[in-house]
């Protein structure tokens, strides 16, 4: 490329020199006719840009040097001469920061004689005993469940701050072994020479459980419960009334469907005539429970459990199939 354009460029040459000016004048006169104003302006920017000099300052390498040897040589004016100097820094001069070594420990003179663990003796440090002595509780002895006196010696040892109430404590103590005087206190003892009414026991289907059966019968079957006499099985009438009225539903299910069998059962007679003491026993703890109450009650309550609803209007139910009246006792 570079030769193509020096082969054009030194014809041109040529047959510029083979012209004379008046034709050399002729042909630039033709030539600037022919052309637009703003493309000759550019052509000869770009003139002024090959040859390095022109409205560009850009001089080649050869005169910018020349240049510069020029100003070198030229004498200083007078105005530098008479310039003021810079102004040196004012404040103090740095100094280097110090550093501060600290000599290193020496050796103890007398080293503490320490010894491998290999080497250590069996026998234990002796520490130095404390001066103060402070006094000892005296020991109380060991809680034994079968001791009579459980709960006192409980409360002594746990709570001996709180006020004694033996009867809130009664349903923790331990049942009785048999034969002892605390089994032959049970109001449900079995040899025990008459028993009251509302001692009576009775299972789920409202029959009677004798106090040799009711102690004979394994817990399994759900009818020990922390009431009087834990040993032995069963409900008494007293007992279901109060399980009526709970607030559990749960609970009253259990005394209605009871109550309602038991009911039936005593309406009928099982138990002896209406002139009999077992009668009239019976009917005088269910009239002192208000019982018959109860459950009109509870089948005529709106709302609530309907579970045990539907056993109270049972029970009732199972009362009036039993003659549907209460024998008062005299």
């Amino acid at each position: 490329m570079d030769d193509e354009r020096k082969r054009i460029d030194e014809e041109n040459k040529r047959r510029i020199a083979s012209m004379s000016s008046e034709e050399i004048e002729q042909e630039q006169q033709e030539l600037l006719a022919t052309l637009d104003p703003s493309i000759i302006q550019r052509l000869l920017k770009r003139a002024n840009f090959d040859e390095g000099r022109g409205d560009t300052g850009i001089y080649p390498p050869s005169e910018a040097q020349a240049i510069q040897n020029e100003e070198e040589k030229a004498p200083k004016s007078k105005e530098d001469s008479e310039a003021v100097p810079a102004p040196e820094p004012e404040g103090k001069p740095v100094e280097p920061q110090k550093s501060v070594r600290f000599e290193e420990d020496e050796a103890p003179k007398n080293p503490i004689g320490l010894k491998p663990a290999s080497e250590a003796t069996s026998t234990p440090i002796e520490l130095p005993q404390p001066k103060v002595h402070f006094p000892a509780p005296a020991a109380l002895p060991d809680l034994d469940p079968d001791d009579p006196s459980f709960l006192e010696n409980m409360h002594k040892k746990y709570f001996p701050s709180l006020p004694a109430d033996p009867t809130k404590l009664a349903w923790m103590a331990p049942i009785p072994t048999h034969g002892s005087i605390a089994d032959q206190e049970s109001p449900y003892y079995p040899g025990s020479e008459a028993l009251a009414a509302s001692a009576l026991r009775f299972d789920f289907r409202g029959g009677l459980l004798p106090p040799r059966i009711a102690r004979a019968m394994p817990t399994t079957k759900g009818l020990h419960h922390h009431g009087e006499a834990p040993e032995s099985a069963g409900y008494t009438i007293p007992e279901l009334a109060r399980l009526a009225r709970s607030a559990f539903p749960a609970q009253r299910c259990l005394a209605f469907q009871t109550l309602g069998r038991f009911l039936y059962r005593l309406g009928r007679g099982e138990w002896g005539d209406v002139g009999t003491e077992m009668s009239k026993g019976l009917w005088r703890c269910v009239e002192e429970g208000k019982v018959i109450k109860t459950l009109e009650e509870a089948s005529s309550a709106e709302g609530g459990h309907q579970g045990s609803k539907a056993y109270a209007i049972e029970a009732l139910w199972l009362w009036q199939k039993g003659g549907g009246h209460i024998w008062k006792a005299d």
